[in-house]
């Protein structure tokens, strides 16, 4: 019996020690490509969103024309502008259109921050080009341009650590001629990984360190059979759990010992450490869980883009976002008639002026509530500082003009009533335009437009 003491007590020590490294190996790993995969999806959904609203509002073919010829356009100047108001917005590090030529970047259009503004830095000319990004970044912005998906990498700049989005830029031909890109800092996702990773890891260790100190004190004593056989169970836990992320797989079927002695304790000790594994398991889930919760508030956010903070209707974005709806059902003919009404507040600089901007939100706010009462079944979007559109559907475009009657009888008397404060006697010059069939979409709210400044001339005649 002396002459195999020492070997299986050894082996099972030098067993029991595998498994538990691996184990703790096991849960590391499957707690950092959990937690990351998580991070780094929220990062590539905003980046995704920051991107296609910016090829949204982007005129291909006038930009690949400026690219042609090398002279900027107005439309290329209120991109610019667009896109510097964005890279403050979003803090980006950075948000430009660039494509390769041999060794060369070359701009397109780049966003200035206001922190470049402020040192005296000008826009990126167009066609400026640098020979200062390496052969192998280059080689990668090559790449993007000849697929057709965003795509994503890490680089360090000189502003730290970044993580950069590009999405190839075509024309209405198909020819692609730029990459959309923006950069963002990770600085802070690699601190939160390596944070939880090290936190992880070191309570990983340490309860490793505690099952195997119990191990070895428990094995100090002298079995044979039994120990095989936990030995044995250990062993098959190890296998069957390999791989494994549902924590109720993570079960130890401990033997049948009945020694009432050292082994019996080291039994229920491996089982005990079983069920702690398991344990720490679903926190890992959990936390997992809690990351899920945070992506939703994340998405929760961006949709509080789509209202307008002041008045609570529909912001530019989803004014933007309905009309290119409304382009689909017409091109579907899910929808055959409608209506827009442009709305122009008067008198809101006067109002500014004279009384402050306080008040002056107070007018805006004021009047888009009559609206929003009037044209109480249609969406109402404030597109501007004192413009509104309603798109008008169903029993209101059934309705339209005695709406508009209303809403001109309705604004009179506030305008005229002398009992309100200034603030309080609302103005707006109207204008409304129906969709005929064979029509755009933009034709339709380019007339109401004009149907509203004729009535905004004819109101600041009378007024004179």
């Amino acid at each position: 019996m002396a002459a195999y003491k020492k070997p299986i007590h050894r082996s099972l020590i030098l067993g029991s020690a595998l498994f538990i490294t691996f184990m703790c190996f096991l849960l590391s790993v499957q707690s950092y490509l959990t937690f990351s995969k998580s991070l780094y999806k929220r990062y590539d959904d905003r980046l995704d969103n920051i991107l296609n609203y910016v090829h949204s509002q982007m005129d291909a073919d006038d930009l690949y024309n400026c690219v042609q010829t090398g002279v900027t356009s107005e439309k290329y100047a209120q991109l610019q502008q667009m896109l510097n108001g964005m890279v403050d917005e979003f803090e980006l590090f950075y948000l430009y259109t660039v494509f390769t030529r041999d060794t060369l970047m070359i701009n397109v259009i780049s966003a200035t921050s206001q922190a470049e503004r402020d040192r005296g830095e000008t826009d990126m000319p167009l066609l400026d080009s640098s020979e200062a990004y390496p052969y192998e970044e280059i080689q990668k912005y090559n790449r993007v341009m000849e697929g057709s998906e965003i795509a994503y990498f890490e680089e360090d700049s000189e502003w730290g650590a970044a993580y950069t989005a590009c999405k190839p830029l075509a024309n209405s031909k198909g020819k692609t001629f730029a990459l959309i890109c923006a950069d963002i800092s990770i600085v802070e996702l690699h601190k939160t990984v390596n944070s939880y990773v090290l936190y992880n890891v070191i309570l990983t260790l340490i309860l490793g360190i505690l099952f195997g100190i119990i191990l070895i004190v428990w094995l100090r004593h002298n079995v044979t059979g039994p120990i095989l056989a936990l030995e044995r169970c250990a062993r098959q836990f190890a296998e069957k759990s390999r791989g494994k992320k549902d924590p109720e797989e993570l079960v130890f079927e401990a033997p049948s010992i009945n020694t009432d002695n050292e082994v019996e304790s080291l039994s229920k000790a491996i089982t005990q450490m079983s069920n702690d594994m398991k344990a720490y398991v679903e926190d890992i889930l959990e936390a997992e869980q809690t990351v899920k919760t945070a992506q939703e508030e994340a998405a929760n956010m961006t949709m509080l883009a789509y209202k307008d903070a002041l008045t609570h209707v529909g912001s530019k974005i989803a004014y933007d976002n309905a009309t290119r709806q409304l382009d689909k059902d017409v091109a579907n003919r899910d929808i055959t008639e409608f209506g827009v009404v442009m709305i122009d507040l008067n008198d809101l600089k006067t109002i500014n002026d004279s009384y402050g901007h306080a008040n002056g939100n107070t007018y805006i706010a004021g009047a888009c509530h009559i609206v929003c009462t009037i044209f109480r079944h249609s969406p109402v979007f404030r597109i501007g500082g004192d413009e509104f559109v309603v798109i008008l559907k169903n029993i209101d475009y059934e309705k339209r003009h005695e709406l508009v009657e209303e809403a001109n009888q309705k604004f009179y008397e506030t305008e005229h009533d002398n009992a309100r404060e200034p603030w309080e006697r609302y103005s707006i010059a109207i204008g409304l335009a129906e969709y005929k069939s064979g029509q755009t979409i933009e034709s339709v709210f380019k007339r109401a437009d004009e149907e509203m400044y004729q009535n905004k001339l004819k109101m600041k005649k009378a007024r004179t």
